[in-house]
């Protein structure tokens, strides 16, 4: 489950769930709700929604606001071993994609948007 997602030059936003099981997020039309789920997809699954269908037309890599200065992604989750644990991935510019820690990603559940 995605505890906590901070976002570090790529938006203003931040979201701590607070229901263990279902959250709702709801707000006027255009101020990056579906871009927060895109974001919570590729914590959960290190791959962009628009990697895994390419006929989509929003959830494509988030890239960062500045160029000049650092963007990351934080999030806190728990998976099997009912654990949470922190992650960070940063965006490289030579590379032009988000790296984070090697292996196998967390995916510890279900998420529909």
């Amino acid at each position: 489950m995605l505890h906590r997602l901070h976002l570090k030059n790529v938006s203003p936003m931040a979201l701590d769930p607070v229901a263990p099981r279902l959250n709702l997020i709801t707000d006027d039309n255009g101020l990056g709700k579906s871009f927060l789920l895109d974001v919570a997809w590729y914590c959960l699954t290190r791959r962009w929604p628009q990697e895994v269908n390419p006929g989509l037309t929003n959830g494509a890599m988030a890239l960062p606001r500045d160029r000049k200065q650092t963007a990351t992604l934080t999030f806190t989750v728990d998976g099997e071993q009912r654990q949470e644990s922190e992650y960070a991935c940063r965006f490289d510019l030579e590379e032009e994609t988000w790296l984070g820690k090697a292996g196998r990603p967390v995916n510890p559940g279900l998420m529909l948007y």
